[in-house]
């Protein structure tokens, strides 16, 4: 049978003459409709028409055409650094699920901490937008003049650029309050070494709290990559140094961080959290079936990517570069890692 022929039983696709001809109007005004252009130019019984004639053929615009008509190519980038990390893979789902299947999304990431997409590449695409999760890159300047962009988890933007961002102190301040009831007055933050703002917040809001609650309050500050072989070694080699200062619990910039931590003390036989209560940012779902279940701030990448890409269609949608900031909340959850500090579970027997 010719390539061309019809498989038995498939209807053929709908035309955009075949709309027009349904709902008796011209080509023009299905076009109007079907890119989104029908406000002011077409009547609402009109609208009414077109979009049902739409729905009855199955009409599925062309993209080629579309972007011909509109001058737009239907595909925004997502610029994000390491997608081997479950949380910035999870910011590119909520992506991929606010864009749907009318937009294309295009994914410049890198293989490590260490390497750098390249922006300029990206944006010779002809994207019509881009989403920005990448802290080198914003040190070299934000290509506002060419397209739209909203940068992803930093509140510290130039003005002029809208974002989608984290509030992290009042879950700081819960995550303070907590430790300090349960009488942990040695803390070591694990750090991630890479230079993003989102990382300097969850430290400084932390250790500003920490020694709010209580001014005796001691911060033991370390380091590691965000991969949990990286995290473990860390924890093992400074496991002497941190018992030695008295540390009774150790927090996480990170999930994947914390993973590690809890992994050197599975082999250090240090018991969680009889000896030492860990915690961490991120809450990623591992983290409630981990053993113990792992006590986290909850920070929402998929909603952080789902806004944040919502936000970037209605500015192109709109044609409007205003600033827009979106501040989302995040929240402590207690869970099983994190307990009394020795000397306070002597006290009270447990």
């Amino acid at each position: 049978m010719s390539p061309d022929k019809l498989i038995e039983g498939e209807r053929p696709r709908a035309k955009a003459v075949d709309v027009a001809s349904r709902a008796k109007v011209s080509i023009a005004t299905v076009s109007l409709v079907a890119n989104g252009k029908a406000s002011g130019r077409v009547s609402e019984d009109t609208y009414q028409r077109v979009m049902q004639a739409i729905d009855e053929l199955g009409y599925v615009v062309n993209s080629a055409a579309r972007s011909l008509a509109t001058g737009r190519r239907q595909c925004v980038a997502l610029v994000a650094q390491d997608m081997t990390n479950p949380f910035i893979s999870t910011i590119a789902a909520g992506v991929a699920d606010a864009l749907g299947t009318q937009t294309q999304l295009l994914l410049a990431v890198s293989g490590s901490g260490s390497q750098t997409p390249d922006v300029e590449q990206v944006l010779n695409f002809g994207v019509d937008g881009v989403l920005l999760d990448f802290p080198m890159a914003r040190g070299a300047g934000i290509p506002e003049t060419r397209c739209p962009v909203v940068l992803l988890d930093d509140p510290h933007t130039p003005k002029g650029t809208s974002s989608v961002y984290f509030d992290f102190q009042r879950s700081a301040r819960d995550l303070a309050e907590h430790l300090t009831r349960l009488g942990h007055r040695t803390v070591v933050y694990l750090d991630a070494p890479r230079q993003a703002t989102t990382f300097r917040d969850r430290r400084r809001h932390l250790s500003e709290e920490l020694k709010r609650h209580d001014k005796r309050a001691k911060i033991l500050r370390s380091s590691s990559d965000i991969e949990i072989d990286s995290a473990r070694t860390t924890a093992t080699a400074s496991w002497p140094t941190w018992d030695r200062a008295g540390a009774t619990a150790i927090v996480t910039a990170s999930d994947v961080q914390a993973y590690g931590v809890l992994a050197a003390l599975a082999d250090l036989g240090v018991p969680v959290p009889g000896r030492m209560s860990v915690a961490a940012f991120d809450d990623l779902p591992f983290a409630a079936i981990f053993t113990p279940a792992l006590t986290a701030i909850s920070v929402p990448a998929f909603e952080l990517g789902f806004e944040a890409a919502t936000l970037l269609k209605d500015i192109i949608k709109r044609g409007d570069r205003a600033q827009r900031s979106i501040l989302l909340p995040t929240r402590l959850v207690e869970r099983a890692s994190t307990g009394p500090a020795p000397a306070l579970r002597s006290q009270t027997g447990n």
